[in-house]
């Protein structure tokens, strides 16, 4: 293995760090597209884990808080997400299993559809129709959230009058 190649691969992991964090599938792929070669990438990772720079449980944490707090993200669309970025099964079941209890996914669902909501009372309209509550509950689903979590929604939100 090359001294140069190692330190060149090294550095340019070190710049996509400081980035942002990463997940050990993500920053091997993107040091792949830049041209090292495997083994050279292979030990630039070994060392970044060993230093504590890569870590797939922080990443998946951080990850999934980020897109629970900020996107109003649900269980399934953070296990898509993760699942993206190369994450083991074993870490994102953990995961998700300790932020999005029973409470939690219903309260990050419920704010998500109230902040679509205020979006289309702004815009002037006031009851629901079938077509709305189907594209809300689409929406929800696009969220990430189960059947059962957007039909107790919808029956909150939803009178027998207005569908």
């Amino acid at each position: 293995m090359n001294g140069d190649e190692y330190q060149r691969a090294k550095n340019a992991a070190l710049r996509l760090l400081g980035l942002c964090d990463r997940s050990r599938k993500d920053l091997k792929d993107r040091l792949l597209k830049k041209g090292y070669p495997p083994e050279v990438i292979e030990a630039v990772l070994s060392e970044m884990e060993s230093l504590g720079y890569i870590d797939d449980g922080r990443f998946a944490m951080r990850f999934a808080v980020d897109a629970m707090k900020r996107k109003n993200s649900g269980p399934q669309a953070v296990i898509s997400g993760l699942q993206k970025k190369g994450v083991t099964r074993d870490i994102i079941e953990d995961v998700v299993g300790r932020i999005f209890v029973d409470d939690t996914v219903m309260a990050v669902a419920r704010k998500a559809l109230s902040l679509k909501l205020n979006k289309r009372l702004n815009s002037g309209c006031s009851s629901l129709q079938r077509d709305e509550v189907r594209r809300l509950s689409d929406y929800l689903r696009r969220k990430g959230f189960s059947y059962d979590i957007i039909r107790e929604l919808i029956r909150e939100i939803a009178t027998d009058d207005d569908i």
